[in-house]
């Protein structure tokens, strides 16, 4: 697959924003353009242990997206992924963005929570998105599950403090 010819060719195109949209869109579920034109087939993802599937789980594209709609089926419709800072584009191959994220927890993850469903939460964090030809080829993520899980009444497991 090629990358999407309007990131490429148009040296006015707006890499990180476009390339944000198109991330947050996949988030949000609004997304129109198939992942396939923005990720890499064999993406590489780093998360942070606490809260998340270990990132050796999602070494594909159809594992990311599958892995970010468990995440949306927590939640009601209308739950957004929102840029507070950014996105940028840093030294030439990396779009970085801190955003916020709000929704209706509707039950799921985490299995220890609380709270009725209903609830609603907000949390931030980092996406740092690698990018090569044009599509994401790498992804960290820094976020505050940590306040999730407060906000959801969660059991925090041992040793996440540490």
């Amino acid at each position: 697959m090629q990358p999407t010819p309007s990131l490429l060719n148009d040296p006015q195109a707006d890499v990180a924003h476009t390339i944000w949209n198109y991330w947050t869109g996949l988030w949000n579920g609004t997304g129109r353009t198939d992942p396939a034109e923005f990720i890499v087939d064999d993406v590489t993802v780093h998360l942070p242990t606490f809260g998340m599937p270990p990132s050796s789980s999602l070494t594909t594209r159809d594992h990311v997206t599958g892995w970010i709609e468990g995440f949306r089926s927590c939640y009601r419709p209308g739950a957004r992924f929102a840029a507070e800072l950014g996105p940028w584009l840093a030294g030439g191959q990396f779009v970085v963005a801190r955003w916020r994220f709000t929704g209706t927890w509707q039950g799921g993850v985490p299995a220890t929570a609380t709270v009725a469903p209903g609830t609603d939460v907000s949390i931030c964090g980092v996406d740092i998105l690698r990018l090569e030809d044009g599509r994401i080829a790498e992804y960290w993520l820094s976020d505050d599950q940590l306040d999730l899980y407060g906000q959801l009444g969660a059991a925090i497991p041992a040793g996440a403090r540490s």
